[in-house]
């Protein structure tokens, strides 16, 4: 075991260290998501930028499922195996700000609201096929020049709930967000690895 001193310590970056030079931390707050919507979306005109704009979190957990143990025995000594998975998609929420243009509409709920009319449109009783419901969530995890630490994307997501709100006279609290929940059928991970050469390297910037 090396000394408990930073010379001796491969991230501290020290002169006469293992490392060259010192590692940086990775930081929960710089990220960016990005929004390809469904195509009847697009063709209205509604604006993925103003989604990744005002997305406010994600939670990264929801990429590593849950594997099943199965156990063998001969009389009471046991052993153990991980089953295969049971399902490769899931679901996340992402919280949203909401806020009201000049012109009296509120683009980013107006444009989940969007979303959510195409799986039912309380309104008309209108459904779509999955084919129309279905768009792309991309999350970009950068360093603070830009540089793309880890990209996963969600493919196949629809949106399944939109969080509603309570109005209330004794009130002077403002929509600070919305919470909407997605389902995908699966996800690309990438990320750098330097032990690990068969696949290229994220790029720089996004």
């Amino acid at each position: 075991m090396p000394l408990p001193h930073f010379t001796q310590l491969i991230n501290t970056g020290s002169p006469g260290g293992p490392g060259t030079l010192p590692d940086e931390v990775v930081y929960l707050n710089l990220f960016e998501i990005t929004f390809v919507l469904p195509v009847i979306l697009q063709a209205q005109g509604r604006s993925p930028i103003l989604l990744l704009q005002n997305a406010l979190n994600i939670d990264m957990n929801l990429t590593q499922f849950d594997v099943g143990v199965k156990e063998q025995r001969f009389k009471y000594s046991t052993r153990q195996f991980l089953t295969t998975p049971t399902k490769t998609g899931s679901e996340f929420k992402i919280k949203f700000n909401v806020n009201v243009n000049q012109q009296g509409s509120m683009e980013t709920w107006n444009t989940l609201k969007a979303w959510y009319d195409l799986v039912f449109n309380s309104q008309n009783g209108s459904l779509h096929y999955k084919s129309d419901i279905i768009g792309t969530v991309i999350v970009n995890q950068h360093d603070k020049k830009g540089v793309v630490l880890r990209r996963v994307t969600f493919q196949n997501v629809q949106i399944k709930t939109i969080a509603g709100y309570a109005l209330d006279w004794s009130s002077n609290n403002i929509i600070e967000s919305v919470d909407t929940d997605f389902i995908y059928d699966y996800f690309i991970d990438e990320y750098i690895d330097n032990n690990f050469t068969i696949n290229p390297p994220l790029i720089s910037g996004y």
